[in-house]
This record gives structure tokens, C-alpha cells and sequence, in this order.
């Protein structure tokens, strides 16, 4: 019995490892989220600002949604009918990419953190660079590769 009990025990730790380690991929570079927000993207995907708003009235990456750092967890936890009526879009779906930014990427990566423990099944990536690097980036109108 104890042997059956550990096989069922290493079964579903070797599941759990296997869904995180496709569930979180690369991080996103400058070129695929420029990529993502003109169209030419080769996914679906929902793009989350975790700043806060004070911070996001200074300027936002286009097609995101702001969904700050403290609320995150509580919004992936949402059912799909209540995650559109409070945040006005789609719950991202394992179909999609679920991209997370923030000022620099140390957010960020606190949400993936988050959202993985609430919904494993999740695609999530994170695009590191943040507002930083797409702030600085977008202004000098490099062509799509």
C-alpha cells in the first residue's frame, strides 16, 4: 500500500512539474510584443500591466489591460463572466500567451509567480524589460522583423 501510495504521489509531482514547465516560457522580447500588438504575432495573447495607475496615467504599452500587482492573484481566480465584466476582456485561456510587465520586470515576474499557484494551466511569460525597455524602444520606429 505505501508503495502505491508514493507511486501516486511521484505520478502527480512529476504532473504538476511537467504543466509548470510548459505553462511558463521564455520571457517576451521587445520585437515579439511589438510584434503581438501590430498583429503579426504568431499567438494569441493578453498583455497585464501590474503597475499601479498612478503609474499608467504616465503612459502604457498598447493593447494592455492594468491589472496591479496586489490584485492579480484575486482576478486569475475569477470566473471567465466576472474577470470581462470587472477588467473588460476575455479571461486568457491555456490557447494564449498571458503576458506580464510592469516598470522594470521585478513585478512582473511576481505576477507570473502569482498567476502559475492560481491557474497552472496558463501560458505565462513575462516581458522583462517592462515600460523601461518598451518606453525607450518604441520611440525610435524599428521596423517589424
Amino acid at each position: 500500500m505505501a508503495h502505491l501510495v508514493r507511486a501516486q504521489s511521484s505520478a502527480r509531482l512529476f504532473t504538476q512539474l511537467a504543466r509548470r514547465a510548459y505553462s511558463v516560457k521564455a520571457d517576451v522580447s521587445f520585437d515579439e510584443l511589438k510584434q503581438n500588438i501590430h498583429g503579426v504575432g504568431h499567438r494569441s495573447y493578453l498583455l497585464v500591466d501590474v503597475r499601479e495607475p498612478n503609474e499608467v496615467a504616465e503612459g502604457k504599452v498598447p493593447t494592455a489591460v492594468n491589472i496591479p500587482l496586489g490584485s492579480v492573484a484575486a482576478a486569475f481566480a475569477l470566473p471567465s463572466n466576472e474577470f470581462k465584466a470587472k477588467y473588460g476582456v476575455d479571461r486568457p485561456s491555456a490557447d494564449e500567451d498571458t503576458i506580464f510587465y510592469c516598470r522594470s520586470g521585478k513585478r512582473s515576474q511576481n505576477a507570473v509567480d502569482q498567476v502559475e499557484k492560481v491557474d497552472p494551466s496558463l501560458v505565462i511569460r513575462n516581458y522583462r524589460g517592462s515600460w523601461l525597455n518598451y518606453s525607450e524602444n518604441a520611440l525610435d520606429n524599428k521596423p517589424l522583423k
